[in-house]
C-alpha cells in the first residue's frame, strides 16, 4: 500500500504517540492577504492573525498607511470613456458624494478605494452591512449609514444574487445624501457583479485601470528589501514575459516570492552571477508552486515513507526534527501495517531530510530550502490526490496534537498551536473555508483543543478571504444542530471578537443554538451572551435581541432569554438569584476599610451608607430608544402570557421595583414598559392581574413605606393601560 493509493483504509483513533520533544522554535509560517497592488505579510503566531483582520476591519492608521506605501495610480476610465487620474478620480469623488470603483479580480480596487479616501482627510470607516447571507437576506441602500464627516468604504459581495435588485441606481441618491452631509463613500465591486446589477451609465462610476505590472514590482521590491538594488530583477526577460498579462495581483505575488527567495540565497545577487540566475530561476519555480519539481520528486520517490516525512515537514516546517519525524510515522501507519514498529527498519532523520530537499539545523529543526516550499507540497498533495486523500490528510492534522491511547491521551500545546496555524493559513491562502470543516469536529470534543479551534474560527470568520463563508458555515451549524461540542464551539466564537464587527450575524446564530434545549449548550449561549454583555456599545443590540427572543414563538429560546436578562441585569458581586457571592446589590461604604465608593468626605470609622447598583438591564432600558423600550414591554407581556413564568422573569421584575423604588427618575420609564407589557395584545386583564401578583409578591425592603407608594402608583397605571378598565378611571396617581 502506498501514500497514494492506501487512504481509505485510515482510521479515526490512530494516534501520535510520541514522547514530548521539548518545546517548539517561534513559528515562522508567513500570513499574506493580497487583493491588488498591496500584499500584508505577518509572521508568526495566532494573535497576528487576529490583528490582522481588526486592523481590516477597523480600517487603523497603521494598516492603511502599509496598504497605501508603494501604492502605483492605476488610472480611471468614466463610463464616458473618459480617462482620469487619483487627483481626478478624488473630484469627482468629492462631487458626487462618492464613487463605485469597478474593476476585475486582482486589479487593486479595494486599496484604490482607501487612496481616495485618505485623500478627503476624513476619519475613514468600514461599511458593515447587517443584511446575513446564510439568511438568504440581501444588501439593500436603506441600511447603509449616514453620518457627517466620514469616509465610508463599501465592499460589494461578489454574488449578485446577495445584493437587492435596484441597488445600482439607488446607490447615486445614497451618495448625494453624504455629500449633503459633507460625507462620502467608496464602493468596490467586480466587473461581473456590476453587469449583474444592471450597472447604470451615469453618475460616479469608475472603471479601475491596470497599472504596468513592472513598475508595481520594483516599488514592492524596493519597499520589501530596500536594502538591495533589484532592478536587474524587474527587468529580466523571464520575469518580464512572466508579467507581461499579469494583474497588479500577480506582480505583488511575485515580490513577495522573490524577498523570500533573496532570504535563502547565499553569495552576492547580480544580473550576471551565479546567485543572480539561481534567484530567477528559483524565483519562476515558485511563482508556479515548484509544480514541475515536485512532479520529479514523486515520481522518484514511490517510498510511502519518504513522501509521508515530505508531507509532515510541509505540514510542521519549522518544528524539531523528532516531532516531524513522529508525525510522519503516525501517518505511515496509516496506510501500511502499524504493528510493525519503524525501529531501524527504515530510513532516519538525517536519511528523510536528505531525500526530501530539507535542512537540518543545529537545533535539529527541519526547514526546506526552497521559499514556499512547504506550502506548494501541501497544495500538490492536495490538488494531485483524490477527494478522500484530503479528508484524510485533514483528520491526521487533526490528530497530531493528540499524544496516547484513547484510554489515556493528552494534548501537546504546542503541537496544537503550531497545527492550527497551519489549518488556518492554508484555508486562507487557498480561499478554502471547507478545511476548517475538516478539523472542527474532531477539535471540538476536547477542551484542550476546543480553544484553539475557537480562535481560528473566529479569525476565519472575520477574514476578507473567507469571512463570509466562514460565518454560513457557523449559521448551518447553529441552525441545524448536531454533536454538543460543536454547537458548544459556535457559541464561543459568537461571544468571541466575531461580535465585534458582526453583532447581529453572532446573535442570530445564539439563537438557533438557543432553540436545541441541550443543557451544555444553554450553558455556552449564557457565557457568550455575558462576554458580549460586557463591552457596553454590544449592550443595546444584544437587548434589543433578547426581548425579540422573549417574545418569540420558540419556548426554549424564550426560557433561555429570561434566564439571560435576570443574569446580565444581576448588579456587580452578586452570584445566583437568592445566592449573594461576593456581596449584595447594596455595597456599604463608609466601613473601616474605605473603598471606591467611599464618599469624599467619608472618614473611617463613620456610619456605614449603602450605595446601591441598579440592574443592568433596566440601565439600558432606561437609555433605550422608545421604541427597544416598547419591544422589552411587549417581550415582557409575551412572557406573562405563559402558563408558567419563565424562569427569572419574577426575579427580575421585582429588582426593577427595587431600583423605582430607590430611583424615582426610573419610575417614567418603569411605567411606560408595564404600560407595553399590559398591551401586549389580546388579555390585557390577565397580564394586568399577573403583574399585581409580582407586586403583592415583592418582598419587603429597607423602605416599605416608599415601596407601597410605588405600587400603589404602578397598580393605578396597568389599570389605565388596561382599554377595559380605562374608562372607570378618571385621574392618574398623585402619589408620586
Amino acid at each position: 500500500m502506498t501514500l497514494t493509493d492506501g487512504l481509505d483504509d485510515l482510521l479515526d483513533d490512530d494516534l501520535l504517540g510520541a514522547d514530548e520533544l521539548g518545546p517548539e522554535p517561534a513559528a515562522s509560517v508567513a500570513v499574506t492577504h493580497n487583493d491588488g497592488q498591496v500584499a500584508h505579510t505577518v509572521y508568526g503566531g495566532l494573535h497576528q492573525y487576529v490583528q490582522r483582520v481588526r486592523d481590516y476591519h477597523e480600517l487603523s492608521p497603521d494598516f492603511v498607511r502599509d496598504r497605501l506605501d508603494g501604492f502605483v495610480d492605476p488610472g480611471y476610465h468614466t463610463v464616458g470613456g473618459d480617462r482620469l487620474d487619483g487627483d481626478g478620480a478624488l473630484t469627482l469623488l468629492r462631487r458626487y458624494g462618492g464613487a463605485i470603483l469597478v474593476g476585475g479580480p486582482g486589479t487593486g480596487r479595494y486599496t484604490a478605494a482607501l487612496r481616495l479616501l485618505q485623500g478627503t482627510g476624513q476619519q475613514l470607516r468600514e461599511i458593515r452591512p447587517t443584511y446575513d447571507p446564510a439568511r438568504q437576506e440581501q444588501l439593500t441602500v436603506a441600511e447603509l449609514p449616514v453620518a457627517t464627516g466620514f469616509a465610508y468604504l463599501l465592499e460589494l459581495p461578489e454574488q449578485a444574487h446577495h445584493i437587492q435588485y435596484g441597488f445600482a441606481r439607488d446607490l447615486g441618491a445614497y451618495c448625494a445624501s453624504l455629500a449633503r452631509r459633507g460625507s462620502s463613500v467608496a464602493v468596490t465591486v467586480t466587473e461581473a457583479t456590476w453587469a449583474q446589477l444592471g450597472a447604470v451609465r451615469d453618475g460616479p462610476v469608475l472603471r479601475v485601470g491596470v497599472p504596468p505590472p513592472g513598475q508595481v514590482l520594483g516599488l514592492r521590491l524596493r519597499r520589501l528589501r530596500p536594502d538591495l538594488d533589484l532592478r536587474w530583477l524587474v527587468d529580466d526577460p523571464q520575469v518580464v514575459e512572466l508579467l507581461a498579462a499579469a494583474a497588479p495581483a500577480e506582480a505583488v505575488r511575485l515580490a513577495q516570492l522573490a524577498a523570500d527567495v533573496l532570504a535563502v540565497t547565499v553569495g552576492p545577487v547580480a544580473a550576471d552571477s551565479p546567485a543572480g540566475k539561481e534567484v530567477v530561476a528559483a524565483l519562476l519555480s515558485a511563482y508556479h508552486n515548484w509544480e514541475a519539481e515536485l512532479t520529479t520528486w514523486f515520481h522518484q520517490h514511490p517510498d510511502p515513507h519518504h513522501r509521508a516525512f515530505l508531507v509532515a515537514a510541509a505540514a510542521l516546517e519549522g518544528s524539531r526534527a523528532g516531532r516531524v519525524l513522529a508525525a510522519a510515522e503516525a501517518l505511515d501507519a496509516r496506510l501500511t501495517d502499524p504493528a510493525q514498529p519503524a525501529g531501524l527498519r527504515r530510513d532516519g532523520v538525517r536519511a528523510l531530510v536528505a531525500a526530501v530537499d530539507a535542512d537540518l539545523g543545529p537545533d535539529h529543526v527541519v526547514r526546506f530550502r526552497r521559499a514556499r516550499y512547504a506550502e506548494a507540497v501541501l497544495d500538490f498533495v492536495i490538488t494531485d490526490r483524490a477527494d478522500t486523500f484530503q479528508a484524510e490528510l485533514w483528520r491526521w492534522v487533526a490528530d497530531l496534537p493528540v499524544r496516547g491511547d484513547q484510554q489515556r491521551s493528552s494534548v501537546d500545546r504546542a503541537l496544537a498551536a503550531r497545527s492550527a496555524e497551519m489549518v488556518l493559513h492554508t484555508a486562507l491562502r487557498r480561499r478554502a473555508p471547507e478545511v476548517l470543516g475538516q478539523v472542527a469536529s474532531p477539535w471540538s470534543r476536547r477542551a484542550e483543543l476546543r480553544a484553539t479551534l475557537v480562535q481560528i474560527l473566529g479569525i476565519a470568520a472575520l477574514s476578507p478571504e473567507i469571512g463570509a463563508a466562514v460565518r454560513q458555515h457557523l449559521y448551518r451549524w447553529a441552525h441545524s444542530g448536531g454533536r454538543p461540542q460543536l454547537l458548544i464551539t459556535v457559541a464561543e466564537v459568537c461571544g468571541g471578537q466575531l461580535a465585534d464587527f458582526y453583532v447581529e450575524q453572532a446573535m442570530v446564530r445564539l439563537s438557533h443554538l438557543a432553540r436545541h434545549g441541550l443543557v451544555e449548550v444553554d450553558d455556552a449561549v449564557l457565557a457568550a451572551l455575558a462576554a458580549l454583555w460586557q463591552r457596553s456599545r454590544l449592550r443595546q443590540p444584544v437587548l434589543l435581541r433578547l426581548a425579540h427572543w422573549l417574545a418569540g414563538d420558540q419556548p426554549q429560546r424564550a426560557a433561555l432569554a429570561a434566564r439571560a436578562l435576570e443574569r446580565l441585569g444581576r448588579p456587580p458581586g452578586t452570584g445566583p438569584a437568592g445566592d449573594p457571592a461576593g456581596g449584595d446589590a447594596d455595597d456599604t461604604v463608609g466601613a473601616p476599610a474605605a473603598t471606591d465608593d467611599t464618599a469624599a468626605g467619608d472618614t473611617v470609622g463613620t456610619a456605614p451608607r449603602r450605595v446601591r447598583r441598579p440592574d443592568a438591564v433596566l440601565t439600558e432600558v432606561v437609555d433605550a430608544a422608545v421604541a427597544v423600550q416598547d419591544d422589552v414591554g411587549m417581550a415582557l407581556g409575551r412572557a406573562l402570557d405563559a402558563r408558567q413564568l419563565p424562569d427569572g422573569i419574577e426575579t427580575l421584575l421585582h429588582r426593577w421595583f427595587d431600583d423605582a423604588a430607590a430611583d424615582p427618575e426610573i419610575v417614567g420609564t418603569l411605567t411606560h414598559v408595564l404600560g407595553r407589557t399590559v398591551t401586549a395584545g389580546p388579555a390585557a386583564g390577565r397580564r394586568v392581574a399577573r403583574l399585581r401578583a409580582l407586586l403583592a409578591a415583592w418582598p419587603t425592603s429597607d423602605d416599605p413605606a416608599r415601596q407601597a407608594v410605588l405600587r400603589r402608583h404602578l397598580v393605578h397605571q396597568l389599570h389605565r393601560a388596561d382599554p377595559i378598565t380605562a374608562r372607570r378611571l378618571s385621574r392618574p396617581s398623585q402619589e408620586l
